[in-house]
């Protein structure tokens, strides 16, 4: 295999994973399991989070490890050093977690947050390895390059992870945490493209025109999730009851998701009906088209039960899933004519 060869798949793993974090993320915030985890990296302090709430309550003749969290008093307090529990709590032994003051246990939110982080470490694992295969094999400036940004980016991205559970999930630290997930799949596109010479082929000759229309259709797109996030901000600043959000939406700037996802559909349909035109047989038709046109249906569906059944949470994780995957389709065609 040759060294290209192996670094796409390697590229391919890495952008696999990054959309396997959407989907978990969208199942966690779909579930509420978003602070499951109260502390970061670590689940309340243990690289194995617990299994039952006895494991995180003060009890005598317990022994406890430094940096292990527990509830007590509907406080998070954090271990000084290893130790044994005598028969009363002493605070000599703790210190009270002082970034944020939610002291819940959910075993379910704790290991829905749980797997969703190792899902990002096996994300970031094969950035790691994207970035020293193309150190190590001497590959060209482009993927060296492109690969140390991906591996700050996830840096970045970590650290906003725990950022945003040290603000107890503030609306827009999520929503800078979405945006830097779209700007990592795009590198990780863009790494894939230059480097597969094969990709190329079989595509049509198009004019300027229908350049411009893919380029309006992708910046269409992305205001789209940029209001979406708006949307989402503005829910989550709503009570608990579902059954006002449509009243408090409507009564709001935020309805403007709603105009926007006309041109959003309008676009993309006469994108992929125009593109399919272009080639003899359904074969030929890049895959892109066909993702473009099933999650363009996928969103208005997913949006119609939003509005008219009180926001489900399926209903939310497949609309923004679907929204990341047309966002990848959309940039992965602007690759493919050369528009970079």
């Amino acid at each position: 295999m040759t060294s290209s060869r192996l670094f796409i798949r390697i590229a391919k793993l890495a952008l696999f994973f990054t959309y396997l974090i959407v989907l978990a993320g969208g199942f966690v915030r779909m579930t509420g399991s978003g602070m499951g985890c109260p502390d970061w990296p670590k689940c309340f302090g243990l690289l194995i989070p617990p299994f039952s709430e006895n494991e995180i309550t003060w009890s005598a003749g317990q022994e406890y490890i430094s940096s292990q969290m527990l509830i007590h008093n509907d406080k998070l307090w954090i271990a000084k050093k290893n130790f044994i529990s005598t028969s009363s709590f002493d605070k000599d032994n703790w210190k009270p977690f002082e970034k944020h003051n939610y002291a819940k246990f959910n075993v379910f939110h704790t290991w829905a947050e749980y797997v969703n982080r190792c899902i990002g470490a096996i994300a970031g694992l094969f950035v790691i390895a994207l970035f020293v295969y193309s150190v190590f094999n001497k590959l060209s400036f482009y993927q060296i390059f492109g690969s140390l940004i991906l591996l700050i980016l996830f840096g970045v991205q970590a650290w906003i992870g725990g950022e945003v559970v040290f603000s107890v999930l503030d609306p827009f630290k999520i929503t800078i945490h979405m945006f830097v997930a779209l700007i990592i799949v795009s590198i990780l596109f863009v790494l894939i493209h230059m480097a597969d010479k094969s990709i190329d082929k079989n595509i049509p000759t198009i004019n300027n025109n229908f350049n411009k229309l893919i380029i309006l259709t992708l910046l269409f797109s992305i205001v789209q999730i940029y209001f979406g996030t708006q949307v989402r901000e503005f829910v989550d600043s709503l009570p608990s009851d579902k059954s006002i959000w449509i009243f408090e939406i409507n009564n709001s700037h935020i309805n403007i998701h709603q105009l926007v996802a006309v041109f959003v559909f309008i676009l993309n349909i006469y994108l992929c009906v125009y593109l399919a035109g272009k080639f003899d047989s359904f074969k030929e038709i890049p895959r892109e088209v066909v993702y473009i046109f099933s999650t363009i249906l996928i969103l208005v569906i997913s949006g119609i039960i939003m509005l008219n059944f009180n926001f489900p949470g399926f209903a939310q994780l497949v609309h923004l899933f679907s929204a990341f995957v047309l966002f990848g389709a959309q940039f992965s065609l602007f690759l493919k004519f050369k528009l970079i």
